[in-house]
């Protein structure tokens, strides 16, 4: 039973860790969020709007794509430090103390996705929810009359504010004309995911390569140290110096 309790204690730090982390990108797309709200209230036109969400969307995912990144060489480093513990457990039966060591900061391939997957569930849970409202909020889109039931024009507020860089392009789309499904922002929201995982694996290797270059550029120092020939001191001692070669 204590065993179990240590493994599910062990996978909620895991998970606190991966849902930590995506709340500096999930902050971003929020900002973006914010911006289109103001851009669609505004009233622009849609090849504006849609420019604006073009524009909102490609910075969030390029500052995610940078945070994980980092996040990548962050864990990828902790991955050592565990290894240096695991291996002295192993040799020495003592375990390396190693103050800023977390287990749960280990990287893992698949922590990344994890992460875009906290940073886009609102984005899939707001496309399920508008979807199946698609018909009431694309007639008070079209005409502010036809009203909204308030538990709706409340989930609608919170959903363009933390999914509304993709959800009101959507919303502007129907309310001109052209029929799109409000479910296509599930689509949408594969690419937080799939940033967040492919940058954050990057990230490791990122790192890992340059671990691998400073420890080659070490080693070709030490050797040419090495090989250098040594100088020696005889102390001015009369006698001991060597004569040179006429």
């Amino acid at each position: 039973m204590s065993g179990f309790k240590t493994k599910w204690k062990v996978f909620w730090r895991i998970v606190r860790e991966c849902f930590l982390r995506s709340l500096t990108p999930g902050l971003m797309y929020f900002v973006a969020s914010l911006v289109m709200l103001t851009v669609y209230s505004k009233g622009m036109s849609l090849a504006a709007q849609m420019a604006w969400a073009v524009v909102c969307g490609v910075v969030a995912i390029a500052y995610n794509g940078l945070l994980m990144w980092v996040c990548g060489g962050t864990h990828y480093e902790m991955l050592v430090s565990g290894n240096m513990k695991r291996r002295s457990a192993m040799q020495t039966g003592g375990e390396l103390n190693i103050s800023s060591y977390k287990f749960e900061k280990e990287y893992r391939p698949w922590k990344g996705f994890a992460i875009g997957g906290f940073v886009a569930v609102l984005v899939v849970i707001g496309s399920i929810a508008f979807g199946c409202n698609q018909e009431a909020l694309v007639a008070f889109a079209k005409d502010s009359e036809a009203g909204l039931s308030r538990g709706l024009a409340f989930l609608s507020l919170v959903f363009y504010l933390f999914a509304g860089w993709v959800l009101l392009p959507l919303l502007e789309l129907n309310a001109t004309g052209t029929a799109v499904s409000f479910f296509v922002g599930c689509a949408v929201a594969l690419l937080p995911i799939l940033v967040s995982g492919g940058m954050y694996i990057a990230g490791a290797y990122g790192r890992r390569n340059k671990t691998v270059r400073q420890q080659e550029i070490a080693a070709r120092a030490a050797a040419e140290e090495a090989n250098k020939p040594k100088k020696i001191n005889y102390g001015g001692l009369p006698g001991t110096k060597p004569r040179k070669k006429k």
